[in-house]
């Protein structure tokens, strides 16, 4: 699988995709019941972290939400993104990494997130790089604004991040599932994150939150490096049963969706988790 969480891997591939447009999960048609039943004004500060080549915030743009941030941490993309939209006042193109934006507190009334977190985990140290972008984003995120997250990770995988003591979030739940060509289900999660007033004051907890994910990987590194020793006594003793390692046994979860709060055919509403 690429190491989706490496620049590298993002210049590459947007050198390869030069001159197209792609949207990553879901477009801004499929978004735009969400955000309209927000309430998000025309006149709001939004903006888009991982922008990559996504038209997200072009569409945006053209239906009048015309303060539009966007930001990535590839040159080529961004230089792309520019070109393309050099007549679009107000639709800006940044190069910026998302763990340390350069944007002032309390900017942004939204923040969208296509997948952005979802690439950011499947790289080295990625929880802890997880946790410094959501400080990020709480940080530059309004109070009382929106951070929506478009991701294919279920809740007990998103929730954990989201749910750290360095952050302060409501957040609503929601799935769009849809048939593929070939007939399978295709599921994707939407987490909408309302920044509350006590977030401001949890931010001073982000250093002891990244103490305690640098030291959990480090133990986690012990425990797997310890298991590799333990694996490879067992090939000497010529064991014919092989028991695979916890880490690697694929435990699937049936979720019951609550059908209540449709906002049209293809999004449900599941739930509303509190801090």
């Amino acid at each position: 699988m690429p190491n989706y969480g490496d620049k590298n891997y993002w210049e590459e591939r947007y050198d390869e995709q030069s001159g197209t447009t792609f949207d990553w999960l879901e477009d801004y048609e499929s978004i735009k019941p969400i955000i309209e039943n927000l309430g998000i004004k025309k006149e709001a500060r939004i903006l888009n972290v991982g922008c990559g080549n996504s038209e997200f915030s072009e569409k945006m743009y053209d239906e009048g939400y015309t303060h539009n941030y966007n930001i990535d941490i590839c040159q080529n993309v961004i230089d792309f993104m520019k070109s393309r939209n050099k007549d679009k006042k107000g639709l800006h193109f940044d190069v910026m990494d998302v763990c340390d934006m350069a944007y002032k507190d309390e900017t942004f009334d939204l923040i969208v997130d296509k997948s952005t977190i979802d690439a950011l985990l499947c790289g080295d140290h990625s929880f802890m790089i997880v946790a410094k972008m959501l400080k990020e984003i709480s940080r530059v995120l309004k109070t009382g604004g929106y951070y929506i997250i478009v991701s294919y990770g279920q809740p007990e995988n998103r929730m954990i991040h989201l749910e750290r003591d360095h952050l302060a979030f409501e957040t609503q739940i929601y799935t769009i599932k849809r048939q593929e060509d070939d007939e399978q289900e295709k599921t994707h999660f939407v987490y909408i994150c309302k920044k509350l007033p006590e977030a401001i004051e949890n931010l001073n907890n982000f250093d002891l939150v990244y103490k305690e994910l640098e030291q959990e990987e480090l133990d986690g590194a012990e425990d797997e490096e310890e298991q590799d020793d333990n694996n490879t006594d067992n090939d000497n003793e010529n064991k014919e049963e092989y028991l695979p390692p916890e880490d690697d046994k694929k435990i699937e979860k049936e979720k019951n969706t609550i059908k209540e709060g449709f906002i049209n055919k293809n999004i449900v509403k599941e739930n509303t988790v509190g801090q």
